[in-house]
């Protein structure tokens, strides 16, 4: 038996421009995990159990023709794909225990951290340890990119939470072209010529956050779509308030950047603010259902104690973040979240 994870994410700035390809975003892996444990069988059974999905059986022979019409679909693409790439590679694959156990809920509710992404590459990572394929951390990023992007309904993403699920910490992430990719699948390459291939305008860099700076996560109860979130809103006016949207936000990421590298609170916080204007107007602009009573209560805690602070991710519920270099406001943050009925969630940055 193999064991392996694959954290959670939550953006510290650049959602919605990042789907955009070559957009920058700053993204962090914390700690809560989905964890994959992977036993290979003697017979030809593959056997999924979930503790969100249940359980779910097939045999490896359906396993590439299987319909991916239920919540199970991202699951089988994923080992669809890794199925074609040990079979590229010349081993075989037969069957398979897997069990999946996901640490990204409260109370039987999605906790907004990208619990998606970390089911795919912690798939992934199983497969690898036990096969002992030669694929390095970001042909993996790559394979479980490939898997997302020819599932239904997860296309439209920005793909930056497998890149956190895939190699922890603070990133500085930008989408590849997907229209590149695209093409790749459209001509039928092997999986294993678009994983040995270089993907235009991918970027994943490693950030730091300096060590007495305090990462404070709210979650609102509320459980936001992100995959409707995006398609949502105006069709007409989106993709040209999108491109607005990544024109101004693209130099406030890399001064958030500049100041995580400088050890400047006070850029870090102005540039935090900044984003999240931005964010209020492109979903002003496209008539997106993006912030919630409860984030504007969260935000305006955390921004009145002297934090940036900013929604994270799709919005519509789920989590909004604040950084603070006090200690104090950290604790005083935490305390007046949890009066306005906010739940302190007790993250912290996860390294692989």
């Amino acid at each position: 038996m193999v064991m392996a994870k694959a954290p959670g994410k939550l953006y510290l700035a650049g959602e919605y421009a990042v789907t955009l390809p070559g957009q920058p975003s700053i993204i962090l892996a914390v700690n809560r995990f989905v964890t994959v444990n992977l036993d290979p069988r003697t017979d030809a059974l593959i056997s999924v159990t979930s503790n969100l999905l249940g359980h779910r059986e097939l045999s490896s022979a359906e396993l590439l023709t299987v319909a991916l019409d239920d919540d199970w679909r991202l699951v089988l693409r994923t080992l669809q794909l890794i199925k074609t790439y040990a079979i590229e590679n010349g081993q075989p694959f037969t069957g398979l225990t897997v069990s999946i156990d996901s640490q990204l809920t409260m109370a039987g509710q999605k906790l907004g951290l990208g619990s998606s992404a970390a089911v795919v590459m912690a798939l992934i990572k199983a497969y690898v340890a036990l096969s002992e394929l030669p694929m390095s951390p970001l042909q993996q990023y790559k394979l479980g990119a490939l898997a997302t992007l020819t599932t239904p309904n997860f296309k439209a993403g920005s793909m930056g939470d497998l890149a956190a699920a895939t190699f922890g910490g603070i990133i500085r992430y930008q989408k590849f072209a997907s229209p590149v990719i695209f093409d790749w699948l459209d001509q039928h390459r092997y999986v294993s010529e678009m994983l040995a291939a270089t993907w235009p305008d991918l970027v994943i860099e490693p950030l730091a956050l300096p060590a007495d700076w305090s990462l404070l996560v709210g979650w609102t109860g509320s459980p936001a779509d992100t995959q409707a979130l995006l398609e949502s809103g105006d069709l007409t006016d989106r993709d040209a308030t999108k491109q607005l949207l990544a024109q101004n936000t693209a130099p406030l990421v890399g001064m958030i950047e500049t100041g995580l590298r400088q050890a400047d609170f006070d850029k870090v916080r102005a540039a935090i603010q900044l984003s999240q204007e931005q964010l209020f107007a492109y979903a002003s602009r496209v008539g997106l259902a993006y912030v919630t009573p409860a984030l504007l209560s969260l935000l305006s805690i955390a921004t009145e104690a002297g934090a940036g602070a900013k929604i994270s991710g799709a919005g519509g519920g789920d989590n909004g973040i604040a950084l603070t270099n006090d200690a104090t406001v950290a604790t005083a943050i935490r305390d007046a979240w949890q009066r306005a009925g906010i739940t302190p969630l007790p993250l912290a940055i996860a390294f692989n």
